[in-house]
């Protein structure tokens, strides 16, 4: 039977040398094995890594862990915002963004470029002609007027409804992908917000004061602070709703709490697709999960020469195949 390929997972590994990533450098090689072992049939894992693995790398210095917001974001074609986080220095954002240019340049990525500052976790899209993100689109680029941004993003992304929500309070990063996630046209996941039913009842009334035939599923949620990382930006541990989606898979964060496994049989019963469970313990107190740590890429978007060798490597290791990039 021919075997199917959907689509490329990205992640990056940063130089072990790197301080402040050097405490979870076993922890980051972990998590790539993990995801290569128990990935998708349908998926492949391509991490960008100046070292060889025991995973399939692209040799190229990217001196960050979170793929996601850099990355272009994917609708029915790649747009790339401007990589201006607010939690980084101007400069250290400057260069992290012109180093993933690069990369996307030497390997004949086709995208649009937007004006506007986005990070890419802040953007969750229906698949169709909704996109919904936090109001910390407005603060990233307040020399635009709030019209002129929701018309750009709809003509950059090719929607028709453009759904703002309010960020957490006292969330750094204030993006939607711990928010929400469609996982239909109409349907999303949403999170408990710890309990919060006022906050999560107001949430729900914007979006469907935009989208009334939204429906929504609560996911729950087991939020730890024990061993934050970072004092400015809040950890991620215990927030299930930052999972990944490739083609036929879910990718579910599995943070080692006694949760885990009731939160991957009640996700695996609103779902048609293969549902994989991932570790990220100790990586999520740095503030991110599945989602923030992956950009997923889908086979129509890759460039032709990926899509040409992908569909060769029956004959080829993809370790060999990255190595000519």
């Amino acid at each position: 039977m021919e075997q199917k390929h959907n689509g490329i997972i990205f992640t990056a590994i940063p130089d072990e040398s790197n301080e402040y990533y050097q405490p979870f450098y076993e922890d980051l090689i972990y998590f790539n094995e993990c995801l290569n072992e128990k990935k998708s049939i349908a998926d492949q894992l391509i991490s960008l890594s100046v070292e060889e693995q025991d995973f399939h790398t692209s040799c190229f210095e990217y001196d960050d862990i979170w793929l996601r917001d850099v990355a272009p974001v994917v609708t029915n074609h790649l747009v790339k915002f401007k990589y201006r986080p607010n939690y980084l220095p101007d400069d250290q954002g400057r260069y992290l963004d012109q180093q993933f240019n690069k990369w996307l340049k030497k390997n004949d990525f086709e995208y649009v470029k937007s004006p506007l500052i986005l990070d890419g976790g802040n953007l969750i899209w229906n698949k169709k002609d909704t996109v919904i993100l936090t109001e910390r689109i407005f603060d990233d680029n307040d020399d635009w007027t709030e019209e002129e941004i929701i018309e750009q993003l709809e003509w950059d992304l090719e929607v028709s409804r453009v759904i703002i929500i309010p960020a957490e309070e006292g969330d750094v990063l204030a993006h939607a992908d711990g928010m929400v996630k469609f996982i239909d046209e109409h349907t999303m996941f949403i999170s408990d917000f710890l309990g919060d039913h006022e906050f999560r009842y107001s949430v729900q009334e914007i979006i469907q004061e935009q989208m009334p035939e939204a429906e929504f599923i609560v996911v729950p949620s087991s939020y730890t602070e024990k061993g934050q990382y970072d004092q400015e930006i809040a950890s991620a541990k215990g927030l299930y709703i930052n999972m990944l989606e490739s083609c036929d898979a879910l990718y579910v964060p599995k943070f080692g709490l006694a949760k885990d496994e009731e939160v991957l049989r009640y996700i695996q019963q609103y779902t048609e697709k293969q549902v994989i469970q991932i570790h990220v313990g100790e990586i999520s107190t740095m503030g991110g999960a599945m989602n923030c740590l992956t950009w997923y890429c889908p086979s129509h978007l890759l460039p032709s020469k990926m899509r040409r060798l992908k569909n060769q490597n029956e004959d080829f290791s993809m370790k060999k195949i990255f190595d000519w990039f």
